[in-house]
């Protein structure tokens, strides 16, 4: 059977660029060491459709893992007490140590970005972010907006149709 030809019998069609990409970052989200939230990040130059990043939240490299040394905070709270790096900061870090710009890239991930990301994605370039589920922070959107970041939360009904693995 050749995929993605879409005239081979049992040759289901391929999924739109979104649904591809969220399946993404849903998939990237498994690797995730928070014990309290799991997102996932994928960077996309959409003019050639590349991921060029992928990040998931989670401690700094070479320490040990959220779950074996977290410092026992409560979500969403305490961020001096949170060893971990968010999703979308280990995305562009992740970029920029492979000498990759993000410049005018869309972000897609699991969960929009806490108010610290939102200023890192706005100095990185990122034009457009695309998040699945909303996260507590709404000044963190009103910044991405405020710096020119192009937001889109998918509604329930889109994500269903998204991240059914076919």
């Amino acid at each position: 059977m050749i995929v993605g030809t879409g005239n081979i019998t049992g040759v289901t069609s391929r999924p739109e660029w979104d649904t591809y990409f969220f399946r993404m970052a849903t998939l990237v989200a498994t690797r995730s060491t928070c014990p309290s939230r799991a997102v996932g990040c994928v960077i996309v130059d959409m003019e050639t459709k590349h991921v060029i990043s992928t990040g998931y939240n989670g401690a700094a490299r070479g320490t040990a893992h959220c779950g074996e040394g977290c410092m026992n905070r409560e979500s969403g709270k305490s961020w001096e007490k949170c060893r971990a790096v968010h999703a979308e900061l280990n995305a562009v870090l992740n970029a920029a140590k492979n000498g990759v710009s993000t410049d005018g890239c869309r972000m897609y991930l699991t969960t929009t970005p806490c108010v610290f990301c939102s200023r890192t994605l706005i100095n990185a370039g990122v034009k457009e972010v695309y998040a699945m589920a909303k996260y507590t922070h709404d000044d963190a959107i009103a910044l991405l907006t405020e710096g020119g970041i192009k937001v889109k939360v998918i509604s329930p009904v889109e994500l269903t149709d998204l991240v059914r693995f076919v």
